[in-house]
């Protein structure tokens, strides 16, 4: 894998394109787009970048800290790893991190393009290559375990699904040889520059570093669709959840997510969710009401009957 596209304008086409056709990019300081701004917006600034309004936006500092335990927060080596924190069912599709200040000596991203990882698995190693998009496995993250096949559909897309933490099961340890044969690209992130990565695709991490000042925004963005598709590998996924749907009839949504199944949401309801998030972000009601031509009172009664909803869950969880 070579360098990411380093594009010197901030296009949103031309970056979808790019991120569609290589699985990242780097975007350098523009006029139109500050690495500052990630941080102050990040919901605002992710539509921005992509000319998509994302479905969830999640916001993280990375910068080492007295104390820190967690990868963020520390200024360890951060093995390859996908970020598979779930929001219906689906993982980030995006990963955009924006440098604050850089580490001019070390502390370089990370990443591994799957695909021709998985195109040469499937050639010389086919069994294998069977086992990743059928063999469930356990993934443990810090924020929870998920359970199903490597690859499989998540949130209706493909997705490579990879902890750092250790592999002992059967598949992990048939694919750690095969990681190693393919290793990472090793990308530097200048002060200014931001680096976007295709997280359903790209496996990233970062090399230990030593500037205390080293500093970035990280932004998580579930977007309406996928980056970049492979409907052939996407078919097989398809396949599986099909034969595996039946048996798992009876998981509730957060179950079927965390096992690699689709959860299926209602659109017009996605569409008020969204209308909803942006009135509690801070967006005007008046203009919401406006822009989505629906009566203000009725806005205010989807904001209390998603509040409402959402106390129940919780309620529910003890």
């Amino acid at each position: 894998m070579t360098l990411c596209p380093q594009l010197s304008t901030h296009d949103p086409a031309v970056l979808r394109e790019t991120l569609a056709r290589y699985g990242c990019a780097l975007l350098s300081p523009s006029s139109s787009w500050r690495v500052e701004d990630a941080s102050r917006d990040p919901w605002g600034q992710a539509e921005k970048l992509l000319g998509v309004r994302p479905r969830m936006v999640e916001r993280q500092p990375i910068k080492a800290v007295e104390g820190g335990r967690s990868f963020a927060s520390t200024n360890r080596f951060t093995p390859l790893h996908s970020d598979s924190q779930l929001y219906e069912g689906g993982p980030p599709d995006l990963q955009i991190m924006a440098c604050l200040h850089a580490d001019e000596r070390t502390g370089e991203s990370l990443l591994l393009d799957t695909w021709p990882l998985l195109d040469a698995i499937e050639q010389e190693d086919p069994a294998l290559h069977e086992a990743l998009l059928r063999s469930p496995r356990r993934h443990p993250f810090v924020f929870g375990e998920l359970t199903g096949p490597t690859v499989a559909l998540r949130g209706g897309a493909l997705a490579f699904t990879h902890s750092p933490r250790s592999h002992e099961d059967p598949v992990g340890q048939r694919l750690a040889p095969w990681m190693e044969r393919f290793p990472p690209l090793r990308q530097p992130v200048r002060t200014g520059e931001t680096l976007l990565v295709d997280n359903r695709r790209l496996l990233h991490g970062r090399m230990a570093f030593l500037d205390p000042r080293r500093e970035f925004t990280r932004l998580l963005v579930w977007l309406p669709g996928a980056l970049g598709r492979h409907p052939r590998r996407e078919a097989l996924a398809r396949t599986v959840a099909a034969e595996t749907a039946s048996a798992m009839a009876d998981l509730t949504p957060l179950e079927r997510g965390r096992a690699g199944l689709s959860v299926e949401n209602d659109p017009g309801a996605e569409e008020k969710l969204q209308v909803v998030l942006a009135m509690l972000r801070g967006a005007p009601p008046g203009g919401l009401a406006a822009r989505h031509r629906i009566p203000e009172p009725e806005l205010y009664a989807w904001r209390d009957e998603a509040l409402r909803a959402a106390r129940a869950a919780l309620a529910r969880k003890g």
